[in-house]
């Protein structure tokens, strides 16, 4: 207990709370530096979940726009030791009618864990940062749609995150995911459900403000009557997606000032089609997608600027990001704040951790910061943003204080020797340990804090130890 409440004095002398730090970085009185930061070392942190040596090594060896390039074409890089972990995780390959025959709780378990090892060890770090962005714009609760979230993972998230906007569109209109999940099943002519066509618009494309009308639900929620997927038991196809005619609304339809006759399944293509091309959607998406990787306010100016990009490309996922990742947009970037997912995957890349099981992560880290993947059941996805995971600053401590010590994170082995290269001085540890976990740029005063807390020399083992966590416990590593 005594060790505890010293690693937690040393916390609150290492800075001021996070709470006092959002308010100083959101100050209109602070002035930006006059001395441009390493734009370099902030792109790693803004399209990976969390600095290591390897990605500091890459991007230096690289450069700026070589290492957003390698990144924005993940096929070519190596992830042969990324797959060899995912071999046991035998389900997430499987196709959808196959998985009806196995333990639903495996199968559930097996996709949510193959996702924290993939943002823990794959060098394809954008790619997977781009997964997670469309996982919450597209959100479907595992929960509620159990095996069915393999295939959406699989083949619609994964398959078409850095393809075009209209494919991923599509893909969701057509994933057993998304129907089950917003009842489109249950949409026919004779009892229509208008969940799925009010989200395509709200969430999926124009936005609550993009200029549909309650008329517009009704028409869409029409043209996608019919849209199903087998669910018929000991069917080889079942799980998989099915138009039925014998329940298609026929009539002809009027969409934000659109006709659409008569079309069958295409009717529903057709609209998907005029919400990827409307103006509404280019501004929509681009505000997102620079609120997860730039600003949580993006200028008007930027948003027109991507979305303009948006709209010349056809929805071209990989020129989009690179406009929004170009170095004039990253270098100013204002702070975003780590959420849990983040935060706890990020603190493992930087001790190396070793994983051998995911359960304790799941169950009890981040369930009790409550962000286990696939878990959020409305359909907008997880917050992002400081004013709704910046409070529970506690759990976060927590896992700081227990990652370096052996057993405390179940599965999660981490050689603070090895981390070390040798340092043996208060200093010489603090020097290693500002290069690991923060890439050489922790706050002068924290690592002088730091510096502190480990003497006298040599430090002890409990002390080191305990220095790993109070980085990683820092207001400075909650920032990204």
């Amino acid at each position: 207990m005594s060790t505890r409440r010293a690693f937690f004095g040393a916390l609150s002398a290492l800075a001021t709370s996070a709470a006092t730090a959002e308010a100083q970085l959101r100050s209109p009185s602070l002035a930006r530096p006059t001395v441009l930061p390493d734009a370099e070392l902030k792109l790693v942190r803004r399209i990976t979940n969390g600095v290591t040596p390897e990605e500091i090594a890459a991007v230096t060896a690289y450069g700026y726009d070589g290492y957003l390039d390698m990144q924005l074409n993940p096929s070519a890089i190596d992830d042969s030791a990324c797959e060899s972990r995912l071999a046991p995780y035998t389900t997430i390959g499987l196709p959808t009618p196959q998985l009806y025959a196995l333990d639903s709780n495996t199968v559930q378990t097996q996709v949510i864990e193959s996702t924290i090892l993939r943002a823990i060890y794959s060098k394809r770090q954008l790619f997977e940062r781009v997964v997670e962005f469309w996982t919450d714009h597209f959100n479907t609760d595992i929960n509620t749609v159990g095996i069915l979230k393999t295939g959406d993972v699989r083949d619609v998230l994964r398959g078409n995150a850095l393809g075009s906007f209209l494919g991923m569109l599509n893909a969701q209109a057509t994933s057993p995911s998304m129907i089950n999940r917003l009842n489109n099943q249950q949409n026919s002519r004779t009892a229509p459900n208008q969940n799925y066509a009010r989200e395509v618009m709200e969430l999926h494309t124009l936005g609550v403000t993009g200029g549909y009308t309650q008329q517009d639900i009704v028409e869409v929620a029409r043209c996608f009557t019919g849209w199903r997927y087998n669910n018929v038991t000991n069917d080889p196809n079942r799980g998989t997606f099915l138009f039925n005619q014998s329940v298609h609304d026929t009539g002809t339809k009027l969409v934000l000032g659109n006709t659409i006759t008569s079309a069958g399944v295409n009717e529903g293509l057709i609209v998907l089609k005029m919400l990827a091309d409307h103006p509404a959607t280019h501004r929509y998406v681009s505000k997102k997608l620079l609120r997860w990787f730039i600003d949580y306010e993006p200028s008007d100016a930027l948003v027109a600027d991507v979305a303009e990009v948006f709209r010349q490309s056809g929805g071209d996922i990989k020129t989009v990001l690179k406009r929004i990742l170009a170095f004039e947009n990253v270098r100013w970037a204002p702070p975003l704040f780590k959420r849990p997912f983040h935060y706890i995957v990020s603190g493992l890349r930087a001790m190396n951790a070793n994983m051998t099981r995911y359960d304790t992560l799941r169950f009890t880290w981040l369930a009790g910061m409550g962000q286990v993947p696939f878990n959020w059941n409305p359909p907008n996805g997880y917050p992002h943003s400081f004013e709704y995971w910046g409070t529970l600053v506690l759990p976060r401590w927590n896992f700081a204080f227990s990652l370096g010590i052996p057993g405390s994170v179940g599965g999660a082995t981490v050689d603070t020797t090895a981390l070390l290269a040798g340092a043996t001085t208060a200093q010489r540890i603090a020097d290693r340990i500002d290069l690991i976990v923060f890439g050489g740029e922790m706050p002068a005063a924290d690592k002088a804090a730091l510096v502190t807390y480990l003497r006298p020399d040599p430090p002890t083992t409990t002390r080191i130890r305990d220095a790993f966590g109070l980085a990683l416990a820092s207001p400075g590593f909650q920032w990204y």
